[in-house]
C-alpha cells in the first residue's frame, strides 16, 4: 500500500483557491480566488469570504501573478487554505 500527497505544494493560485491574509493574527481575513467576467473589464479578483475588508473584488488584474503580487504587498502574511466553499 502506498499513500500518495495529493496536497498542492506550490505558490500558484486558480480560480476557486482560498487564501487567508493578514497583517495581524488576532484580524484573519478569508477571500476566494475568482475570474470576473464583466462586458466591460475581466480579470480576477478576490471576494472577501467575512465581510471584513473592502472586497478586493472591486479591482480586476488582468492576470493572476498581478492579484497575488497585489495582496501579497498589501498583507505580512498570505496562506492558501486547504478548503473548499460550501454554498447552501
Amino acid at each position: 500500500m502506498k499513500v500518495v500527497d495529493k496536497r498542492r505544494e506550490t505558490d500558484e493560485w486558480h480560480v476557486g483557491d482560498v487564501i487567508c491574509y493578514w497583517n495581524k493574527p488576532d484580524k484573519k481575513y478569508y477571500g476566494l480566488i475568482c475570474e470576473i467576467k464583466l462586458p466591460t473589464d475581466s480579470g480576477f479578483g478576490v471576494i472577501d469570504l467575512e465581510n471584513k475588508t473592502e472586497s478586493l473584488v472591486s479591482f480586476t488584474f488582468p492576470l493572476i501573478d498581478d492579484l497575488q503580487h497585489l495582496v501579497r504587498s498589501e498583507y505580512r502574511h498570505v496562506e492558501k487554505v486547504n478548503a473548499k466553499l460550501v454554498i447552501e
